[in-house]
């Protein structure tokens, strides 16, 4: 099983995305230290309800990356919805390991500014996007090509948490560390300050998962998921297999996400599977997304 953060791979069905070798973050995939009697920043950088202002969290994204497409990111709101689209090219830096690069793929997610809580939790996608990042990068399950878990390949994902696909360029889980360009550096995930990575096609965002430990965030601490690795055997062949949600063992619920000290649903991520959701909270329309990315059928067990 891959520990590491920096991971340098080719694998069945994606190409990687590549980092700098630097210092990584503290948090890595497979860490084990459990965030105990956290509290929720006092001012949340995305709440629901105001379409404006979820459209707001969204970047004005600019190229990082001479050698490719500029990327492109738009935001609109109409009615009760919110309608992101985007090209799905990063505005960090991409270093290639592998052959290959990030190409122009079309993202579209159209989400409700005032989500519904679902019934039942649903299965969020085996392949393919469940939400995009304030980048524009379309944000991918726990999955890889291969069925089993994105770190159970060596080199699977840069740094920062992302690679190119044969459909696009994506990210699996919330990387960062120290001198590296990602979705956000480390500088600014540590200090627990809340931090919107993106939104699900249900209408929730995703937050980063390092919080204040108290009111005064006289420390931080890393949020943790309640999915445990039950079954090792299957991790590089089936993670949701190899995984089984066990109530109260983490911080998080079985779609890795809390209400909030404001009453509000958020998912956090986590340096564990499954790294940002493990269903689908809220209700999604069948047409939430769009593109060269849509989602796949199947997925996990919700």
């Amino acid at each position: 099983m891959a520990t590491a953060s920096v991971l340098v791979m080719a694998l069945a069905g994606c190409t990687t995305a590549s980092s700098t070798t630097t210092e990584t973050a503290e948090a890595t995939p497979e860490a084990t230290a459990t965030a105990t009697e956290t509290t929720s920043t006092a001012t949340f950088a995305a709440s629901t309800g105001d379409c404006d202002a979820m459209a707001a969290t969204f970047r004005d994204v600019e190229s990082a990356n001479a050698d490719l497409v500029d990327p492109e990111l738009t935001a609109v709101c109409d009615g009760d919805t919110l309608t992101i689209s985007s090209n799905s090219i990063p505005d960090y830096l991409y270093i290639a390991t592998t052959p290959g690069s990030p190409k122009v793929s079309e993202l579209t997610m159209t989400i409700p500014v005032t989500p519904t809580e679902a019934d039942e939790p649903s299965a969020v996608p085996y392949l393919g996007a469940l939400g995009v990042a304030v980048d524009g990068v379309p944000i991918y399950g726990p999955t890889e090509g291969t069925g089993g878990d994105v770190q159970s390949l060596e080199g699977a994902l840069s740094v920062c948490g992302s690679h190119s696909g044969p459909t696009d360029f994506h990210i699996h889980w919330f990387g960062y560390a120290d001198g590296v360009d990602c979705l956000y550096d480390a500088d600014e995930v540590e200090t627990g300050e809340s931090l919107v990575v993106g939104w699900a096609a249900d209408g929730y965002p995703i937050m980063s998962g390092v919080v204040c430990s108290d009111d005064e965030c006289s420390e931080t601490v890393q949020l943790t998921s309640s999915w445990e690795l039950t079954d090792e055997s299957q991790f590089a062949t089936d993670t949701w297999a190899a995984h089984s949600y066990v109530e109260g063992s983490g911080d998080l619920d079985e779609c890795n996400g809390r209400v909030d000290s404001d009453g509000q649903y958020r998912y956090y991520a986590t340096t564990t599977f499954p790294y940002f959701l493990g269903c689908y909270h809220g209700e999604v329309a069948d047409d939430a997304l769009g593109g060269n990315n849509a989602a796949a059928p199947g997925g996990g067990p919700a």
